[in-house]
């Protein structure tokens, strides 16, 4: 009697939950719809109801807890975030185990230490602008995530510089650089130019010479008996021609040349087209 009381409940309730929940099973399982999507395995519909996934703590992200190993393809909300920062450090969100470890999710999966350019401002949403300011102003998450990759006590200030990735030599943050450039000798192409006047044997040289005379200014008094015209030679310019004189002659030689360039030293403006932005490195929120 006790048996068939119990198949009989078993019936109904297999018929309730049929009717609360319309469920249409051929190649695919469909939630509150007839049609589900032909490429799911099960859709879930409702027009003003989310889809609420399992919430739980994670420990870290390469320790599986609360399960019990890791299982590829394994979706749940962490609800934990860690205080202080490590390589396998969690967040609260979204994540997804790939069988090794879990992953956050996101649009953009973000790490510590990205960079970006952005018209932004100020500090957002775990980014923070790179301006030179103490690394103790930052929230204390932030401060111990940026130890953790290896800032000192200030951030490196970004502003009107450029980004450039390591050599192989260079120490990560090193700032360097200048936006003018002052020519040395050095610099210049590796060019020898020579050059001398042209010889004529044994030659002497010519230069012209003009002569200035002299003339006699009298002076009257008005004691004419007494004082006798005085006279003041006064350098005055003449009509004589001009006369060529010439140098000893010395021998067979040329003479050097010296050519001003007309510079002033200068420094030429090195800085390319650009579009000016803030620079903003992510520390987590």
């Amino acid at each position: 009697m006790r048996t068939l009381i119990s198949e009989y409940h078993s019936q109904v309730l297999k018929i309730l939950f049929i009717f609360a929940f319309p469920i249409t099973v051929s190649a695919q399982v469909g939630i509150n719809t007839e049609t589900p999507n032909a490429d799911a395995i099960l859709e879930v519909y409702d027009p003003s109801k989310g889809f609420l996934p399992a919430r739980f703590p994670l420990v870290i992200t390469s320790n599986a807890s609360p399960m019990t190993y890791h299982v590829e393809g394994m979706i749940a909300y962490n609800t934990f975030t860690s205080v202080t920062h490590t390589s396998v450090s969690v967040y609260e969100g979204m994540y997804y185990n790939d069988g090794l470890q879990w992953n956050q999710m996101g649009p953009n999966t973000l790490a510590l230490g990205d960079i970006k350019n952005s018209l932004e401002t100020a500090d957002h949403k775990g980014w923070f602008l790179l301006d030179g300011r103490s690394k103790s102003t930052l929230p204390v998450m932030a401060q111990n995530n940026a130890t953790a990759i290896g800032i000192g006590a200030l951030l490196p200030n970004f502003a009107d510089r450029f980004i450039k990735t390591t050599n192989g030599s260079e120490g990560m943050q090193l700032m360097a650089g200048s936006n003018t450039i002052t020519l040395s000798q050095a610099n210049l192409p590796n060019v020898t130019y020579n050059s001398t006047t042209t010889t004529d044997g044994n030659h002497s040289h010519g230069y012209i010479d003009s002569h200035n005379g002299a003339k006699a200014l009298g002076l009257a008094t008005n004691v004419l008996p007494l004082v006798p015209l005085i006279s003041e030679v006064v350098g005055t310019n003449d009509t004589w021609p001009a006369t060529l004189y010439t140098t000893t002659s010395n021998g067979n030689h040329s003479h050097s040349v010296t050519v001003p360039s007309g510079g002033g030293g200068q420094s030429i403006n090195a800085t390319p087209k650009h579009l000016v932005t803030n620079v903003f490195i992510y520390l987590g929120e």
